[in-house]
């Protein structure tokens, strides 16, 4: 009994452990995808998984070599699709890991700013004056400040309302701010696959969520057409923000405290 306990205990430990960290590392993944807009996907592949696993047991019952054979080796094509599928997804999860900032939380924006961000963002709606701006949070922007113009500025009501006023050779791209400055202007964002989005919704506000689909980044567009204030975060996209509920949300989002003033 005691050769028994020696010979088989072990094993059953590494089986368990090999198991546990087997679906530790799926539940990750489903976890990364279920509130994206490719769970369907994910719905999919799961069912064409287990559609495999069960052809493949019935077969290895059977004796059916020729098509265990080819099972085995569809593992392969299942795993190239899962992540040709899933590569956006799997690309900003990446993105977030390898950009992020420890120390970051210590340099949150002051409660000027944000007046002073609110203010400017209200007065160019009332004008209808298109604006698209993009506030970095723990996820570095640098990447896309790179292909605008670089003017590191203090964020005032008059130096973004100048950046955005037409004829200005900045008007025509993205406004990238990092703590309480202007990064960049005239800046070039990624565009969103979103199908689920309006079509009624033109290049800068398919741009903010682009942009927020990729970086944990906050994006404020000003429409041009209608001077309708919308706020992307997160891939989403919330339309027909006032000034009040645009301050709450960037205060909560930003980590700025009202007692700060």
């Amino acid at each position: 009994m005691g050769e028994f306990a020696d010979l088989y205990l072990p094993q059953t430990f590494v089986d368990i452990l090999d198991i546990a960290m087997v679906a530790t590392i799926f539940y990750l993944l489903f976890a990364l995808l279920r509130e994206t807009r490719s769970a369907v996907a994910l719905q999919g592949l799961v069912t064409l998984l287990l559609f495999s696993f069960l052809v493949y047991f019935l077969a290895e019952i059977a004796g059916l070599n020729a098509v265990t054979l080819i099972f085995r080796s569809f593992w392969i094509v299942i795993v190239l699709v899962f992540i040709v599928t899933f590569q956006h997804e799997f690309k900003r999860a990446l993105t977030s890991v390898g950009q992020i900032r420890l120390f970051r939380v210590f340099f949150t924006p002051s409660v000027e700013f944000l007046d002073e961000l609110v203010r400017a963002v209200s007065m160019m709606a009332k004008q209808r004056m298109g604006a698209i701006l993009a506030i970095e949070r723990i996820n570095s922007l640098k990447v896309y400040a790179d292909t605008g113009i670089p003017l590191d500025a203090l964020v005032t009501t008059e130096t973004l309302r100048t950046i955005f006023t037409r004829p200005s050779p900045l008007h025509d791209g993205a406004v990238i701010i990092r703590g309480d400055r202007i990064v960049a202007a005239s800046c070039i964002l990624p565009l969103s696959n979103n199908p689920t989005l309006e079509k009624e919704l033109g290049t800068r506000h398919r741009a903010a969520v682009g942009l927020s689909e990729e970086t944990d980044a906050v994006v404020i567009v000003v429409s041009e057409e209608t001077g309708i204030i919308s706020l992307a975060h997160n891939g989403n996209l919330e339309r027909r923000q006032t000034p009040e509920s645009l301050r709450n949300i960037l205060a909560e989002l930003l980590k700025i405290r009202p007692e700060e003033k």
